[in-house]
């Protein structure tokens, strides 16, 4: 646990860092255009540390639930959580890669995670319907 919650920490060094940029540029003046900044960079960061939380979380009733059929569909909902808070944290990156680029792999990765929540949810429809 205590590894978990050093990389999770480690892991918001970055997005720290490249939003710091970011306010550098986008200051204003008016004091409420930086209230804005600031609340927007702040709910993007607790997002990514919210998901990568939940992940875990995810992953961690997964493995106790063993090889069944609720412990199968969380790794297929756990791996979608994954690529999802994979395409938000491309997203943070935005100012050391082109944006094209930073726009088509956070939508791959919004996809992919996507359809593995899919896959995990057809997998316990079939399941539940079997029985």
């Amino acid at each position: 646990m205590k590894k978990f919650f050093f990389f999770t920490f480690l892991g918001t060094i970055l997005p720290t860092m490249v939003m710091a940029q970011n306010i550098s540029e986008s200051i204003s003046n008016d004091g409420v255009a930086y209230a804005s900044v600031f609340a927007d960079n702040f709910s993007l960061l607790l997002s990514i540390v919210i998901g990568i939380i939940a992940t875990f979380f995810v992953f961690r009733v997964a493995r106790k639930l063993g090889g069944g059929l609720f412990g199968l569909v969380l790794n297929y909902i756990g791996i979608g959580m994954l690529f999802v808070v994979l395409g938000t944290i491309v997203m943070v990156v935005d100012k050391w890669v082109l944006y094209f680029w930073v726009n088509v792999s956070s939508t791959v990765f919004f996809a992919i995670g996507y359809i593995f929540m899919v896959i995990g949810a057809n997998k316990l429809f079939k399941g539940i319907m079997n029985t």
